[in-house]
């Protein structure tokens, strides 16, 4: 019984450990995974789009400053009265050139003249553009579009071909005649350093793409790294969807990091502009709060299990000594009762030799009988019937013994 006792005792604490354990460890993961799914939702549908807008606004507004210069240049009385001259004396337009890289931190400024083809450069002139010049197709292009300005990526001949990032704007006469294109550029380089304060700001990587898919700028390593996005590890699985939309969002695994990309197109440079975020500075607060939870579940569980131990081994305790007291109790009462119950019940006895006969039909003498079956013993006596009877002559008148006759 108290072996029985103490295993229900063992197994109770044993099913509330358990109990107590699986439920903790249920809701901590529960309530981790429901987080988790939250911040990658909020970072695929919120925080990556909005920095994205943020950047791509960013690049517009560093964007605006030369197309307004150029836009100065197309329109300036000066340059237009030059051109309308004649063109004489390069020295001027090479002065005004100039001025305006200085003025405004311009990489280089240019205009190339419709009526002579003559392309000038802060320096001088630089050459004169032909049709059949595969590099010179920007300013036929040009040309013959409708709007009156374009942003290009172009390698800089005057530069010794620097990847420079052209804003190349239409100039017209006072009767709007098209007379030529003017404009300033900027190098890539300084895109580059603006890149880099973007992923600074706004704590991102942050490159941009060529349709093909070659990285033309980064804030990372990337550029230096791999030349196409097709190379790396797992943006490599959806380089193709990326390059295929003007925008999107997608996640890929990168060495074991979860990395939540979004690409939108930028048509003023024709590039792809990526902006990715890996999920580990994100989540490192929640994995925080499920390190937390689970050592309080583990307190709390063991705080738990100590007050039951305890409270088990001192109703245990009780238990067992009221058991005991129970048991010898019961052993007093059954010995009471075997004693009782020895002579209990119907004797069969003889009614001439006063025998009795036991449960086995075997015949004893009653001395005999009450002898085994009782705590009593015999002593030998004669009642006075008996002693009448058998000695009635030697006792007197009031049943004593007469005496002897002498």
């Amino acid at each position: 019984m108290v072996t029985q006792i103490i295993k229900r005792n063992k197994g109770f604490i044993v099913l509330l450990s358990l109990i107590l354990i699986v439920g903790f460890l249920t809701t901590s993961l529960v309530s981790y995974f429901i987080s988790l799914s939250s911040l990658r939702d909020e970072i695929t549908s919120s925080s990556l789009p909005l920095t994205s807008d943020n950047v791509y606004s960013e690049i517009q507004r560093d964007l605006i400053m030369p197309v307004f210069i150029s836009s100065m240049m197309a329109n300036d009385t000066f340059l237009r009265d030059w051109i309308l001259d004649g063109e004489r004396d390069e020295g001027k337009i090479t002065k005004f050139l100039n001025e305006i890289m200085q003025k405004y931190g311009a990489f280089t400024s240019f205009f190339v003249s419709e009526a002579t083809r003559i392309y000038y450069h802060a320096d001088g002139i630089l050459k004169k553009v032909d049709p059949e010049e595969e590099r010179d197709v920007w300013y036929f292009r040009v040309r013959e579009m409708k709007p009156d300005y374009e942003i290009n990526v172009d390698p800089d001949l005057a530069n010794k071909d620097e990847l420079t990032i052209f804003i190349n704007h239409k100039m017209y006469d006072y009767s709007g005649r098209f007379i030529g294109v003017t404009g300033v550029g900027l190098t890539v380089r300084s895109l580059f350093a603006l890149m880099a304060d973007y992923s600074r700001k706004y704590n991102r990587n942050v490159y941009l793409t060529g349709q093909d898919g070659k990285i033309m700028l980064s804030s990372t390593s990337y550029s230096k790294t791999f030349q196409n996005i097709r190379d790396i590890e797992g943006i490599s699985s959806i380089a193709g969807s990326i390059l295929s939309t003007d925008s999107g969002t997608y996640r890929y695994s990168l060495r074991g990091r979860a990395v939540h990309l979004n690409s939108r197109f930028v048509p003023e440079l024709k590039w792809y502009l990526l902006v990715e975020q890996t999920e580990e500075g994100s989540t490192k607060g929640i994995h925080n709060a499920l390190v937390i939870n689970l050592i309080m579940c583990a307190l709390i569980t063991a705080i738990v299990l100590a007050i039951t131990i305890i409270t088990v081994n001192a109703y245990q305790k009780i238990n067992l000594n009221q058991h005991v007291e129970l048991r010898e109790k019961n052993e007093s009462i059954e010995r009471a009762l075997a004693e009782v119950n020895k002579l209990s019940g119907l004797l069969p006895i003889c009614s001439s030799c006063k025998k009795i006969r036991d449960d086995k039909g075997c015949w004893w003498q009653l001395e005999s009988y009450i002898r085994d079956h009782s705590e009593a013993d015999f002593t030998h006596g004669i009642c006075p019937d008996c002693a009448q009877k058998l000695y009635g002559d030697f006792l007197g008148d009031r049943g004593g013994v007469k005496p002897p006759k002498k």
